[in-house]
């Protein structure tokens, strides 16, 4: 150092010391006092919370957009709780599908009605030739031989108005005879108009009859006469 007590020569100037140039710091404004962080810092934070508030705020509004639709889809699936109390009202109008099936023809659930076998025709009868003895036994009782078909030949006795067109008397054999006065069993015999139109008296005939049973009329001399009464089901002139 230089001693003051001994001054420098004239012509040897001092310069003062340079200070050297430290920036100076900015004053605290009005509004930043002692303690708080700066303005520019506080700023990035800023930025950075609004950021982290968006984000949080778009994540709240996501997760209550999924609930308000899943509880939108869930009230079409099925009632609140407070709706359990009391009962649904029925519906008026129905689904396209449940009209549909409703209108819809049934397949396997009603079966189609079986067509019904017809009856079995009946067998035809069949007509027994007789014997001489068996046709006197069927003359002597014709109430036993009820229902029974035999094969009887005749000869007209009778056939006017006092018999009527379905009717006649005739003479009957078990089979045709020679000579036509050898019929000897008085009997009366019923038959179709149709069938019986083309007979007249004293006509030799074969005849498929059922056994009716006996028959009692009145005479012309006044008395009254049983005879066997025979159906006649089918006749031939011969």
């Amino acid at each position: 150092m230089t001693d003051p007590t001994n001054p420098p020569p004239p012509d040897e100037r001092i310069e003062p010391p340079q200070p050297s140039i430290a920036p100076v710091a900015a004053p605290p404004s009005e509004n930043n006092l002692v303690g708080q962080p700066d303005p520019a810092a506080r700023g990035k934070r800023s930025t950075v919370r609004a950021w982290a508030v968006g984000g949080i705020a778009l994540a709240v509004i996501l997760c209550c957009g999924g609930a308000v639709i899943g509880a939108f889809n869930g009230d079409e699936s099925k009632p609140t709780a407070g709706a359990s109390s009391s009962p649904a009202p029925s519906s008026t109008s129905a689904s396209p599908t449940a009209v549909a099936s409703a209108t819809a023809a049934p397949t396997s659930a009603i079966p189609s009605p079986t067509k019904a076998a017809p009856p079995p025709k009946p067998k035809p009868p069949s007509y027994k030739k007789l014997t001489e003895r068996q046709w006197k036994l069927i003359a002597k009782n014709p109430d036993g031989y009820l229902g029974k078909t035999y094969v009887v030949y005749g000869r007209v006795t009778q056939f006017d108005a006092a018999t009527g067109t379905d009717s006649f008397r005739a003479d009957v054999a078990h089979r045709r005879m020679a000579e036509k006065y050898d019929y000897e069993t008085n009997t009366i015999l019923n038959g179709s108009e149709s069938d019986l139109d083309n007979l007249v008296e004293d006509d030799i005939f074969r005849a498929n009859v059922t056994v009716l049973g006996s028959f009692s009329y009145d005479t012309q001399i006044g008395g009254e006469t049983t005879v066997a009464l025979l159906q006649v089901d089918s006749i031939k002139v011969l």
